[in-house]
């Protein structure tokens, strides 16, 4: 059961001792040994070396370690992927794993093979790069017998390609060549004993690349469909899984016309006796069958043509065949399985059922018809259902294959070979040995390539190379294939009619029986035995001849040519020679095939099989071969169970042990010298280590150490061992440890032990010292000495005290009398002070309080008239608004009113025409032609009397409306009056400014002589710089002559100022004139609507009331206007004034009127256009009139609007020149300084210049270039000067293109350069900044609180720039994600070597032997060497660039926290997937080089704010893990506690993987790992998800940080070339 069995040897074994006593692992004891045998047990390798990535690193190779290693690797550690060589042994967990997702396809992709843990990835990216490297084709060979895996290993190969070689075009090959598995194996694959979705056939599918090295294409090859299983089926077992997804669907539309039943109804799917597979839904798996025949562009034709096809064989299968006597048979014409395969198939159906009771000979003379037995037609019948179900699954292949293939030429392709392994059975056919051939011609050129590969390992080393013994199976192919041999010798039965199998196997017997691989089996004489290179196999003859032929009756052939239905007749068309089978390739046989004399004689399978086998062979050695041998544990499908005897056998048959074998034969450990002086330099001597050659130093150690110069060999770059020499290094190194171990520790207990002796010493002398003294005081003191003693101590105490005293009074009295005299100093000085200072002081006090009583009075009788004048004007105008809605109500009342007894006459005029409709009937009924007439002269005198009623209302209303055009034309003639009379107001106010002229220079000169004679300058108004004014003015008085012209100056500018008033109040009287004017065209036109009107006689009442209205309120806007230039005259007559700051108050107090009468007025034409809306019922053209009025009075009211708003701006103005004559004023009374240039913080450009500005500050600008010299994020800051200057214009168009520019221009520079770190992180940080100063100068409120007030000056006034602001929001996001891209593309080399494989802590870390696998072809020699150094200066890099750019700190604290979770998450991953890396010592690696990272953060002041540490919490706990005790159930609660952000998937897979580096380590137990995830149920939620996903993204935001740079001090540089540009 077990094969071998672990144990000790108690006792030293000498040659000649006749027993070896052993003990087992159980605890027994063996002594029993055969003496006569010199074989002695296999050695065991060393606990460091067992469970090992590669089997080649052990130090003892044979069959038990490799089976043991295996157990180890798989129960224990939970690991599936081991390496042998090159071949990686893929074991079947039986139970779904986290180790397959896209985040691991990324962790190996790009990863050499051996630096990770051994996977399928690994082989798939090793033939990928060396496709990609050496332009050569490669294969992948999956191979194991049923159940072991091999579909699901290549269907994961193909799924790393499609995943790392996306084309990225709109074919999606890569999903296409995926999607053909699903059909491939519902065509191919069936339930079997040994698995539930066996397949069965062999399958290469060539995957091809182009120059790029993306998928562009597939082509599958298909070898030996098992055609048997379509007509029979094992115990237990299904026929193809196609068949029973048919079945579960037959009650869908598409399938009605089938006529299908369930599936055990039909006897070729229920010769196995069961149905269902658990855990399988059939009907769910048919939609992913017709999904992917979508999806490869199948149409749904072809999809129901297949459909037919299949439901013909499975009704083909259950057509009953009876006997007719002994020699005849027969089928019902009646039979509906019959019917309905002849219909779905398109046959007749009496040349099927003829055809398949009878044959056709064809004799020399005549043509002969007999009748066949009912077992031969049966035979005739599944003959038929196989050869069509081959050519649909021919078929199938050949469309899926069109499917694939993409426009576009191959340059290099990648095979994926999955193919049957050996197989033995109780009873073995012609299937089994064609497997068998297959896999001896596989195991030939396996071992040729593994022996090529140890040859050029060899010749590389410069080791001389020796012929190495390995078993050869070119005997046993030459007894399959050779001339004479077992197939040669069954086509040639096959050519006679009457050949059978017992004839074919007396020939094997005759011609082969002197063959030492063939046997005759001693009780049976209808079996052979064949010793294939795996094990003997015993096949049974019985149905090979049948098989081999594979026959079709030439009459079946023919009716099916005869079909309607086209797919089925293409399937027996006649192939022509050298057709599409034979593919232009020319396969040389081991004889010359025999040539069929007519289409009788067609190939056999046998040929067929040995044709395409050679063709594969050839393809196979045209490329790079990898190999995948996949094991299957156990036969009860039990996870992670494992069964040596099963597992032993197939090592035997997959050729692992051959690899074992051939590596043993020579030097099978392999070290390099780095590796070696790494692992042994605790052997060498203190001489040896001085040395620096490491090369010398290994070889001379080694020969020091191993006598036997054959036991190992030096070559170029490694050290070859021959088989337990690296177990005797290990041994000696152990020694070594322990001696040094107990030297530590004699040296530790020695000290220890001395310590502990010496302190207990010291402290015995102590005690010793003081019991002596006592008795020696007592000996040697008397009575008298002592009382001596007290009297003389008594003595000194009272005389010390008399001197202490006299002293102490000494100091005191001479303390007092200074104390004295100085405090008597302070109090003069104090006296004096205050009688000179004391008077002005409260005086002062005194004068500010009166002045602030009477301020306070005076502020409280201006606010009290204040409110009181704002209290009257409210009420007043609540007084107006209460009546003008009562005149509304009322008005809308009578509106009503006319409205319903306009109803009610026209209801009333109704009921009087039906009433006279009636009397007229009714007297057309007694009297017709009499009535007739009275009736007409009725309605004639009717029609007379309204006209003249309306004639007469008319009449009326045409009176009125002239009564009111004569008042419109008065009105006109008034309102030419008033603009008369504002014209000559115009000229009074001319002559005024001419008299205040004179009267201005009268008063200058006047003041300037006051000045001179009293001295001292008096102003005519406050301001609140009086009292800084007036103390200039005193002190200047000696200077006044040369002041006189200052002032003649100040006067002639007040001159100007107040011309300047004069013109914008012209301007302002000749709006009103244009005002007026446009109020007279109004009056013309509403005298035009009142002509319109006139013609109008069902709505005259309702439009004259509506008149009526719209001229009242043109009289109010007109009383409005009237008063605004009342107010403007006002205006002037303040200014003329001599007190400025009252006229200031005045106007604001005028521009809030105004802005309440705008108020007003929108109020109150918002309620008339809700009285025109009320109308809308009353008549459809009366709602047109009235609609176009409310427009042209809003369109007027939009006329008031502009008129206020120049005024708003006019006051502006006027408060502006206010300020300018104080700031004048101030300026002549003081020394006027020469005035620097003030700039706005704006640049001027042309609207032509803006492609060079684009150019020059945004294109060509580079950050090594002139920007090092400049202020940070400068082209930002120049860039919104521009935006200022644009918004000062209030230029939306030049606006708008500027900012189109600049975001096109920086996408541009940005693509064009998307591996740039520096450019990326200049323009990150200056759209940063471009972002922050759209925000500041906004001026919304919540970005101005930090704001200076200059910069609160500069804020942006005529556009809102909100939509802008996200525009760059989403641009600024585009470049950090971009950025933070080109940071991990060059980290991701340097985190793995930085952070794991180096060794920051010299002589922590312990190299251990790699294997085979290190010399992975893949893998450069130059290589650069990666340390944590290296990963911190780049880190660094990263940081003093983004720094030198300017960026924000809360930027960079975002970018760091992302790259560090790179580095924690990769570093993690790594772990995840390398048990090399699980150890105690390289758990204190990481966390020495988690410090440095975080001594980095501190050096940078990055610590605070970042949360990058937060980020390498699951790294930091993963090395914490692997350093805690793992033995206990408080070491399993302390895990559980203190790894609370690695999930459960990851702390079991850590435990499982964790490899002890020395004996002195212990493995975790199964029984602890169990333990962990017993407690990590309880945990809630989770990922369990293995890897960590390093693509994920924390979400990045723009803080507003406010800059305090002043705009208007930024200097231009002349190296940018901005000579166009123009500072504001």
């Amino acid at each position: 059961e077990h094969v071998w069995k672990s144990a000790e040897i108690l006792r030293d074994f000498k040659p000649g001792d006749d027993t070896l006593q052993l003990q087992l692992e159980d605890g027994t004891m063996l002594y029993s040994l055969d003496t006569s045998s010199p074989q002695l047990p296999h050695l065991r390798n060393p606990d460091i070396l067992v469970g090992e990535n590669d089997l080649t690193a052990l130090s003892y190779l044979h069959e038990p370690a490799v089976l043991h290693n295996l157990k180890v690797r798989f129960v224990e550690s939970k690991i599936i992927y081991t390496y042998c060589g090159i071949i990686l042994v893929a074991v079947n967990p039986y139970k779904q794993l986290h180790i397959y997702g896209d985040a691991v396809i990324h962790a190996y992709s790009g990863q050499n093979m051996g630096d990770m843990d051994p996977h399928i990835f690994a082989v798939a990216e090793e033939a990928y790069k060396q496709m990609a490297r050496n332009n050569k084709n490669q294969s992948i060979i999956v191979s194991g017998e049923s159940g072991a895996g091999k579909t699901v290993s290549a269907r994961y190969a193909m799924r790393y390609f499609a995943m790392v070689s996306k084309s990225g075009s709109k074919t999606h090959v890569e999903d296409k060549v995926l999607a053909s598995n699903p059909i491939t194996e519902a065509i191919g694959n069936a339930k079997t004993t040994r698995n539930d979705n066996s397949s069965r056939f062999g399958k290469y599918t060539e995957i091809s690349f182009d120059r790029r090295y993306q998928i562009i294409g597939a082509n599958m090859r298909t070898y030996l469909l098992e055609k048997s299983r379509v007509v029979s089926q094992s115990e237990s077992e299904r026929n193809y899984h196609i068949f029973y997804q048919m079945c579960a669907c037959a009650d869908q539309p598409e399938f009605k016309s089938l006529r299908l039943c369930e599936a055990d109804e039909f006897r070729y799917t229920s010769m196995g006796g069961e149905t269902a597979i658990e855990g399988v839904d059939d009907r769910k798996d048919m939609e992913e069958t017709r999904r992917t025949f979508s999806l490869l562009g199948l149409t749904k034709d072809f999809q129901a043509d297949v459909f037919k096809v299949l439901a013909g064989v499975l009704h083909l299968g259950n057509v009953e065949i009876r006997n007719v006597g002994s020699d005849r048979s027969s089928i019902s014409s009646s039979d509906p399985h019959i019917a309905a395969f002849c219909d779905l198939l398109g046959v007749s159906p009496d040349g099927v059922t003829r055809w398949l009771c009878h044959r056709r000979f064809v004799m020399v003379a005549e043509t002969v018809v007999k009748p066949v037995t009912s077992k031969r037609a049966v035979n005739a019948r599944d003959a038929l259902a196989k050869q069509i179900y081959a050519h649909l699954f021919d078929c199938v292949i050949q469309k899926i294959n069109a499917a694939l293939q993409v426009p576009g030429k191959q340059h290099s392709f990648i095979g994926v070979l999955d193919i049957y392994g050996f197989e033995t059975f109780d009873i073995n056919s012609f299937e089994q040995f064609c497997i068998n051939y297959a896999n001896e011609k596989l195991q030939q050129q396996f071992n040729l390539h593994v022996f090529k590969l140890e040859q050029e390992e060899y010749m590389k080393e410069d080791i001389p190379w020796t012929l190495i013994d390995f078993y050869d199976n070119q005997p046993v192919i030459d007894l399959i294939e050779a001339k004479m041999g077992i197939l040669d010798l069954l086509d040639e039965e096959c050519l006679f009619p009457q050949g059978t199998d017992q004839n074919w196997l007396q020939k094997l017997y005759n011609y082969l029986v002197d063959n030492p691989l063939f046997e005759k089996p001693r009780m049976s004489n209808e079996a052979f035995i064949i010793q294939h290179f795996a094990d003997k196999v015993e096949y049974q003859c019985w149905g090979f001849l049948e098989k081999n032929r594979d026959t079709l009756y030439e009459e079946l052939i023919d009716t099916m040519r005869t079909s309607k239905f086209p797919l089925l007749a293409n399937f027996f068309l006649e192939e022509e020679p050298g057709g599409v089978g034979s593919k232009g390739i020319k396969v040389r046989p081991a004889r010359p095939g025999v040539k069929p004399t007519n289409k009788n004689l067609r190939t056999t399978v046998g040929e067929k099989f040995r044709s395409s086998l050679y063709l594969l062979m050839e393809t196979l050695n045209a490329t790079t071969p990898h190999y995948v041998r996949c094991i299957k544990p156990n036969e009860e499908k039990m996870p992670f169970e494992y069964d040596s005897k099963r597992v032993v056998q197939q090592l035997r048959a997959c050729g692992v042990l051959e690899t074992i074998h051939i590596s043993a034969q020579s030097y099978p450990s392999r070290w390099t010298y780095i590796e070696f002086y790494s692992r042994y330099s605790i052997l060498m001597s203190q001489q040896e280590l001085v040395l620096t050659d490491k090369k010398q130093t290994c070889r001379t150690v080694l020969q020091r150490l191993i006598q036997d110069s054959n036991q190992y060999k030096f070559g170029r770059t490694k050290i070859f061992f021959r088989a337990g020499q690296v177990a005797y290094l290990e041994k000696l190194r152990l020694d070594r440890l322990r001696g040094a171990c107990v030297t530590i520790q004699k040296h530790v207990r020695g000290w220890s032990h001395r310590r502990t002796f010496l302190r207990m010493r010291e402290a015995a002398i102590i005690l010793q010292q003081y019991v002596r003294g006592q008795r020696r005081i007592r000996k040697s003191v008397t009575a008298a000495a002592l009382k001596q003693g007290w009297a003389a101590v008594v003595i000194q105490r009272y005389w010390r005290g008399h001197l202490t005293r006299q002293i102490f009074r000494m100091v005191r009295s001479s303390s007092i009398v200074i104390q004295a005299f100085t405090r008597g100093w302070i109090a003069r000085k104090r006296y004096k002070k205050v009688l000179c200072c004391k008077a002005l002081i409260l005086q002062k006090y005194a004068r500010a309080w009166l002045a602030r009583r009477r301020f306070q009075t005076l502020r409280r009788l201006v606010h009290n008239v204040q409110l009181s004048y704002r209290c009257q004007q409210l009420r007043k105008k609540l007084e107006d608004q209460g009546k003008e809605n009562c005149g509304l109500l009322e008005r809308l009342t009578s509106l009503a009113g006319a409205h319903a007894q306009g109803l009610d006459k026209l209801h009333s005029l109704e009921a009087q025409l039906g009433k006279s409709a009636t009397e007229k009937a009714s007297l057309e009924e007694r009297e017709k032609k009499s009535k007739e007439d009275a009736a007409k002269t009725i309605f004639l005198r009717i029609a007379e009397n309204n006209l003249d009623l309306q004639k007469e209302d008319h009449e009326k209303e045409v009176e009125i409306l002239r009564e009111e055009n004569r008042r419109l034309k008065e009105e006109r003639v008034r309102l030419q009056r008033q603009t008369e009379e504002g014209a000559q107001v115009n000229t009074d106010l001319q002559d005024q400014v001419i008299q205040l002229t004179k009267h201005v220079k009268v008063r200058s000169f006047g003041r300037i002589a006051h000045q001179a004679r009293q001295g001292e300058v008096i102003w005519s108004y406050s301001s609140p710089s009086m009292s800084s004014v007036l103390s200039v003015r005193l002190s200047a008085g000696r200077v006044l002559e040369r002041k006189q012209k200052e002032q003649k100056e100040v006067s002639d500018s007040q001159i100007e100022g107040l011309t300047f008033k004069v013109e914008h109040l012209q301007n302002e009287n000749n709006q009103l004139q244009k005002l007026f004017q446009e109020k007279m065209s109004v009056n013309d036109s509403i005298g035009q609507e009142v002509t319109r009107l006139n013609q109008e006689n069902m709505v005259i009442p309702e439009l004259k009331q509506t008149v009526s209205e719209l001229q009242r309120h043109k009289q109010e806007l007109e009383e409005q206007l009237e008063e605004q230039t009342r107010g403007m005259t006002a205006v002037i007559t303040i200014l003329i004034s001599t007190d400025p700051l009252t006229s200031l108050f005045r106007l604001l107090e005028q521009h809030e009127q105004v802005e309440r009468e705008k108020e007003e007025v929108e109020r109150r034409v918002e309620e008339l256009e809700e009285v025109l809306r009320r109308q809308k019922n009353t008549e459809t053209e009366a709602k047109t009139r009235f609609t176009q009025e409310a427009s042209r009075l809003t369109a007027e009211n939009m006329d008031f609007e502009e008129q206020l708003d120049m005024k708003d701006r006019l006051i502006r103005k006027l408060q502006n020149k206010i300020k300018s004559l104080q700031t004048s004023e101030k300026a002549n009374q003081t020394p006027a300084p020469t005035i620097p240039k003030e700039y706005l913080g704006m640049l001027e450009y042309k609207r032509e210049d803006e492609p060079k500005l684009i150019q020059y500050i945004i294109l060509d600008l580079k950050p090594r270039g002139v920007v090092v010299n400049m202020i940070p994020n400068m082209a930002a800051q120049l860039l919104f000067m521009c935006v200022r200057h644009a918004d000062y214009l209030n230029d939306g168009a030049k606006l708008k293109s500027l900012m189109n520019a600049i975001i096109s221009g920086v996408k541009k520079v940005i693509t064009d350069h998307q591996a740039d770190f520096e450019l990326l992180s200049f323009w990150l940080s200056n759209m940063y900044h471009m972002l922050n100063c759209l925000k500041q100068y906004s001026g919304e409120e919540e970005f101005m609180k930090q704001n200076t007030p200059r910069q609160k000056k500069n804020c942006l006034q005529n556009f809102d720039l909100s939509e802008h602001r996200q525009i760059f929001s989403d641009l600024a996001i585009r470049i950090y994600h971009q950025f933070i891209s080109v940071m991990e593309k060059a980290l991701m080399p340097m985190i793995v070597p930085g952070m794991l494989e180096h060794e920051s802590l010299q002589g922590i870390s312990s190299m251990k032997p790699t294997g085979f696998r290190k010399r992975s072809s893949s893998i450069y020699e130059d290589q650069e060497v990666y340390t944590i150094s290296s990963l911190l200066q780049q880190l660094s890099l990263y940081h003093s660039t983004m720094s030198q750019h300017g960026m924000e700190e809360v930027l960079v604290r975002q970018a760091l926290k992302q790259t560090f979770f790179l580095v924690g998450a990769a570093t993690l991953n790594n772990i995840l997937l390398r048990k090399d890396m699980c150890s105690c010592r390289k758990g204190m690696q990481i966390r020495c080089n988690i410090s440095y990272l975080e001594e980095w953060l501190k050096e940078k002041d990055l610590v605070q704010g970042t949360s990058a540490m937060e980020t390498l919490k699951p790294l930091c706990q993963a090395a914490w893990l692997l350093q805690v005790n793992k033995t206990t159930d408080d070491d399993a609660k302390e895990i559980i506690e203190q790894c609370s952000e690695l999930n459960t998937v990851q702390i079991v897979k850590i435990l499982n993987s964790y490899t002890p580096i020395d004996d002195f380590e212990k493995r975790v137990a199964p029984s602890f790992v169990r333990k962990v995830q017993g407690l990590l149920q309880d945990r809630e939620g989770g990922s369990s998800q293995l890897m960590l996903d390093t693509q994920y993204r924390f979400q990045v935001t723009f803080p507003f940080t406010p800059s305090s740079q002043a705009l208007e001090l930024l200097q231009l540089p002349s190296s940018l070339r901005l000579g166009f540009i123009t500072r504001i």
